[in-house]
Formats: structure tokens, sequence, C-alpha cells
């Protein structure tokens, strides 16, 4: 469709599909012979295109609303890891920030285990875990 000069999108209501939108169309490089630009834009100008919102949103200009994402890798490929991410100009996701921490929970896990060891040598009882139940709300709680 394309190739005819249609305007072709890849779009999914599926969560875990439309994370990985990217992965999509780069499989219409791979095996449907497009290239990479227009693969691109399958998932970027063109669905705004088709929804009339072109003008605010899908591709970078000065004056639109932009959410990013920076890649490690080219965006097209499977292997690419995002290293960051900004939804309308506030990072949700950095891989930096992201692996310290990491670091400090791993931390604080090790300070919590040796407190309780030491506890247990130093004579203490030991108690079974406890469930905290969450009331689960719906339609007619209130």
């Amino acid at each position: 469709m394309a190739s005819q000069g249609v305007t072709v999108a890849i779009n999914s209501d599926d969560g875990e599909m439309s994370r990985r939108l990217n992965q999509e169309a780069g499989k219409t490089v791979k095996y449907g012979g497009m290239s990479e630009e227009e693969a691109w834009k399958m998932v970027t100008i063109n669905p705004a295109k088709l929804l009339h919102i072109d003008d605010r949103v899908g591709s970078i200009k000065e004056g639109k609303e932009a959410d990013l994402v920076l890649w490690n890798a080219h965006p097209l490929s499977v292997y690419a890891k995002a290293e960051k991410t900004i939804i309308q100009g506030t990072t949700y996701f950095d891989l930096e920030q992201d692996m310290d921490l990491r670091e400090s929970i791993k931390k604080e896990r090790a300070k919590l285990v040796k407190m309780m060891v030491a506890e247990k040598d130093g004579g203490g009882k030991t108690k079974r875990p406890t469930q905290s139940k969450k009331e689960r709300f719906n339609c007619d709680s209130l």
C-alpha cells in the first residue's frame, strides 16, 4: 500500500505490542522491503496524519509536542534498548538514574538482610511473613 502512495501506519491496542512498535516497523524493512525512513514514518508521522494531528505531533519540529525515546542502537533493531524516555518535557525513564536506583536498592536490601541475621543470631524470635490484604474497589464499592 505504501508503494502505491497510501499513508500506512502501525498501531496496536495491546499494551505489550504497543511498547514494541519500533520492532514491528523493523519487520517491514526486513520482510516487506520498505525503506527504514518509510518504516519509521509508520509509527511516527503517518499515524498523526491519519488522525489529523500532524500539525502538533508525529515529528520533531519547533512548536510541536514531542515525546522522545533515546535508544542505545538503531531504533528499528530488536536489540535496541531505551536509554531515556521524555514525555511532554518530563523525563520518565533514564537508564543512568535507573542503574543508580538499582544499586541503592541492592545496598538497602543487603543492610536489611544483615540486620535480620544479626537479630536472629542474637537470639531474637523469627516471625512468619504476614500478608496485608488490599481492598479491591469496583463500581458498587461506594
